[in-house]
């Protein structure tokens, strides 16, 4: 699902916009219990988007190994033993002042993700608990986004569980956590045996500003990358388009040259080949569209941090790349933030080198 203006591709499963210039693998748990078809629908959204499948099987027992809840649970369940379900939902949740107005997966309100509600007959410490299927022992990283807005925020904690139920505390975050979407990931351990990712909530206390949500659960088998870095070669790691109606446009992730001639990298810059990078399509949308790019949160430190990046401006008719920090975790903030570094116009057929220092008294994001 190629171009910046791709429409949806449904089975058992949705995905829809561009999905960067490649082959991706989807794994879908069937589960009926009558004699059914597997019926393929793709939606055009526009000329400059292309939709392919290719190589279709069945095999029998559950799908590892991520879930974006669109389509359902994943065969993640309930605990039976807890106080409360997490509730899987779309849109705004019924409470104000607290929970996400959209999913991550696909920034709609039409997304789906999984949230805990809040309300003022809640009791501090009571539980809902949710677990995964078993995954065989192997698996070096959890990746999954959570959504922690609200005056009377709890405790979100993920456990790995073995099947024998030896648990061992891998995440955990605890209170207000800002107006957007945030990104976490631990190690696995080296288990011998198969295991389930349990996610927790733990409530604070009678409140309805306490809605927090979970999305976009994955296992790799790749290390997690370390905090702050990212080469975008397997994913876009913890960046994200902000979406939402801020900006008009996306950023898409793509490999080896350009769609477009006479502008853009042949190659990557990690590998100098014909990997992956991220850029903005100019052949869509008019002059002046904006397309942001946003980064997961990062706690203050008294040395400060270095940024550093690679970019690739080329072309007659670049526009301008900026790079922000922002600290406005709250309703009502600027969603751009402060000017850090700016750059505008053809810089040549060549990727080259910024940085900048940062430094902050509260946690920041980059844009």
């Amino acid at each position: 699902m190629f171009g910046a203006t791709v429409g949806s591709l449904k089975m058992f499963w949705q995905k829809s916009g561009n999905q960067g210039d490649k082959w991706l693998q989807v794994q879908s748990h069937v589960n009926l219990q009558e004699v059914h078809q597997v019926i393929v629908e793709a939606t055009v959204g526009g000329e400059a988007g292309d939709i392919a499948i290719d190589d279709i099987s069945l095999s029998p027992g559950p799908c590892p190994v991520s879930c974006d809840f669109e389509e359902g649970s994943c065969n993640w369940q309930q605990w039976i033993t807890d106080d409360f379900d997490w509730i899987r939902h779309s849109g705004y949740t019924h409470n104000p002042n607290t929970g996400p107005e959209s999913d991550h997966t696909t920034n709609t309100p039409t997304g789906h993700y999984y949230y805990l509600p809040s309300s003022s007959t809640d009791q501090a410490g009571q539980k809902a608990v949710m677990f995964s299927p078993l995954y065989p022992a192997k698996g070096s990283c959890v990746q999954l986004w959570y959504y922690m807005y609200g005056k009377g925020m709890g405790t979100l904690n993920v456990y790995q569980q073995s099947e024998d139920g030896k648990e061992a505390l891998i995440f955990s975050q605890t209170g207000d956590q800002g107006l957007l979407w945030r990104f976490a990931q631990a190690s696995l351990l080296p288990w011998v045996h198969p295991y389930s990712i349990l996610v927790e909530g733990v409530k604070a206390g009678p409140t309805q500003e306490g809605d927090m949500a979970i999305d976009d659960v994955q296992l790799t088998s790749d290390q997690c990358p370390p905090r702050g870095f990212c080469d975008f070669e397997n994913t876009m790691c913890s960046w994200s388009n902000m979406g939402g109606g801020v900006d008009q446009g996306d950023w898409l992730r793509g490999s080896g040259g350009s769609p477009n001639p006479h502008t853009g990298p042949n190659v990557d810059h990690t590998t100098n080949s014909t990997q992956h990078y991220l850029y903005v399509d100019s052949s869509v949308g008019e002059w002046g569209v904006v397309s942001l790019l946003v980064s997961d949160v990062f706690q203050p430190s008294t040395r400060g941090h270095c940024l550093t990046f690679w970019y690739h401006m080329y072309g007659n008719h670049v526009g301008t790349l900026r790079v922000s920090i922002n600290d406005k975790m709250q309703a009502g903030g600027n969603e751009v933030g402060i000017l850090k570094w700016t750059e505008t116009g053809n810089k040549g057929d060549k990727w080259q080198m910024a940085d900048f220092s940062v430094t902050h008294d509260e946690p920041f994001w980059v844009l």
